[in-house]
């Protein structure tokens, strides 16, 4: 229904999960200062919401109403136990997927926390991660995990069989540095948020890179614009902004996370510059449809 809910770790008066859709209008937020650090959401088929905490090793749902209805995991490295979860994501069978990412691994659940099957160990090989962060999986039931200390993305069977990587070994462009996050869109193609180098590269299905996202945020959303229109101090900050840098300031700057919604919207989450980029899919990118 165009609703989206984004972790916002720097709410006030702390990390909350804030609510909004696509009309660029603020709906509410909930879970205020629940989470001590906040790092990945996922939606079942039923709406609720799944949130991990890397501080507090725990995943907590929420329903769409943000009522939280259960809580579960723990400090630890054995099966099951989980050190600094990050990225989540539900595979065809509603199971949810974990990214344990101090643990070096990927750890698969029921919705209600019992314990299926795991993959993965610290390493720099095929197959093992440093610190790994974002997940998602295709129509197939590939899993794509963003391994952020080793520069790259690697790619999964439904099983953990390793598969093949995205970000080049050499400088043909699709290179990349601490990917945060991944997402695939219908056609199969691949869309990294390139945390260390402030873009989204988008590739091919077999790794070769299309192009790169550099940010083209131009003027306000709705809700941004209500803010300033509110706040004389901040509205009087902006109008002190030198227009030059105005374009500067339209791009990424750590980008930290991106889906791809039902309609096609590739949404990005613009870390440092607290908003969120929407683009539709077409030749050359060039043009973002909104920002949030």
């Amino acid at each position: 229904d165009g609703t989206m809910y984004v972790l916002n770790s720097g709410a006030r008066p702390g990390c909350a999960i804030t609510v909004l859709n696509m009309e660029e209008e603020f709906l509410g937020e909930f879970a205020e200062d629940e989470f001590s650090w906040p790092e990945g959401l996922a939606l079942d088929g039923e709406g609720n919401l799944y949130c991990s905490d890397g501080h507090d090793h725990y995943v907590a749902v929420y329903t769409p109403d943000g009522e939280r209805i259960a809580q579960w995991g723990e400090e630890g490295s054995n099966e099951g136990q989980l050190n600094s979860p990050s990225g989540l994501a539900f595979d065809s069978d509603e199971n949810l997927l974990v990214v344990d990412s101090l643990n070096g691994r990927v750890q698969k659940f029921t919705k209600d926390g019992n314990f299926i099957s795991s993959w993965g160990s610290p390493g720099y090989s095929e197959g093992e991660f440093n610190r790994p962060w974002g997940i998602t999986t295709d129509s197939a039931g590939d899993v794509y995990v963003t391994d952020w200390g080793n520069d790259r993305v690697q790619k999964f069977s439904a099983e953990g069989e390793y598969l093949m990587r995205f970000g080049s070994l050499i400088d043909d462009g699709g290179q990349l540095s601490h990917p945060a996050d991944v997402a695939v869109d219908k056609d199969g193609d691949v869309y990294v948020a390139d945390w260390g180098n402030n873009r989204v590269q988008i590739y091919y299905p077999d790794g070769d890179i299309i192009t790169s996202l550099n940010g083209d945020a131009r003027g306000f959303s709705k809700w941004a614009q209500e803010f300033l229109d509110s706040n004389a101090d901040y509205r009087a900050a902006f109008q002190r902004v030198d227009p030059t840098d105005m374009v500067e300031l339209g791009l990424f700057q750590r980008p930290g996370g991106i889906i791809i919604d039902d309609a096609g919207h590739i949404i990005i989450s613009d870390g440092i510059r607290c908003r969120l980029q929407v683009y539709t899919k077409d030749d050359d990118y060039l043009v973002p449809q909104f920002n949030l």
